[in-house]
């Protein structure tokens, strides 16, 4: 793999500017199979209640103040009850999650599909990636598609956020082929992600059309790469190795000088 250019220039043409993959869905799913069973609100906390509502206000300026990764605190917030099991407030606190897409899901302006988006796909970042059963896409991919449309509609926000969730996607199948190389199984990732270079091309096709971000995205891409080797001794391809190829160093480096630089710029 490394013969080739980190960021083969050819290939391009495969992907287009919004991120990876058209604006339409790909496989139908059922809807009305998704928002069962139903819920009381009212059990799932004063939080929720305002986005079932449509409201993210509050939602938006707790992701200002914590990050991402703030999220989940703010979405698995359903109070417990006395008499109740931490099993039973966790079944009926991903219910509750689950309610503000129920709630929301007749918006369909790009505001919403963003704002659904971002909030279900950090939401569950603790549940890892539900099978795709045969009513249709998990609540992850359902969090991607919208992402996607709302990028595709024009949603700069929605075109930020997919930087992120990129980078969760590079990241996490990474470390699966790693580690399942290291105990000498077969890593599985969802069928619906996109390839891991089509990503990266994604990265940086966005970050060299004005979202800094990309770069930074990058360069912590190779440089958890370059990591991966030095910790378990496995690269991300699922090759044993005795040390990081230097390459991965050198452009986590140039990538993340890039981005830098942009933000000096933006600064002054």
């Amino acid at each position: 793999m490394w013969g080739k250019s980190i960021l083969p220039m050819a290939a391009f043409t495969l992907v287009m500017a919004l991120g990876l993959a058209g604006t339409g869905d790909t496989r139908a799913w059922a809807e009305e199979s998704v928002f069962d069973p139903p819920l009381n609100p009212a059990t799932c906390g004063d939080r929720l209640n305002r986005l079932y509502d449509g409201d993210f206000t509050q939602f938006w300026t707790y992701v200002d103040r914590h990050g991402t990764v703030g999220i989940v605190d703010f979405a698995w917030s359903a109070p417990e009850r006395e008499d109740e099991s931490f099993e039973d407030w966790r079944v009926r606190a991903y219910d509750c999650v689950l309610e503000v897409e129920r709630a929301n899901h007749l918006d369909e302006t790009a505001e919403m599909a963003y704002a659904l988006g971002h909030f279900m796909w950090f939401a569950m970042s603790a549940v890892g990636f539900d099978e795709v059963d045969t009513t249709g896409p998990g609540v992850r991919e359902r969090a991607y598609r919208r992402l996607r449309n709302a990028a595709a509609a024009g949603s700069e926000p929605a075109r930020e956020s997919l930087i992120q969730v990129h980078l969760d996607m590079v990241r996490l199948a990474d470390q699966r082929v790693a580690y399942a190389a290291r105990n000498g199984t077969q890593a599985t990732l969802p069928d619906w992600w996109p390839q891991r270079d089509e990503i990266l091309l994604s990265l940086d096709r966005m970050a060299k059309s004005g979202y800094d971000a990309g770069f930074l995205a990058i360069a912590t891409i190779y440089s958890d790469r370059a990591l991966l080797v030095t910790s378990i001794g496995f690269d991300h391809n699922g090759q044993a190795a005795d040390e990081p190829d230097a390459r991965l160093i050198e452009a986590s480096r140039a990538y993340r000088q890039v981005w830098e630089e942009r933000q000096a710029q933006a600064g002054s």
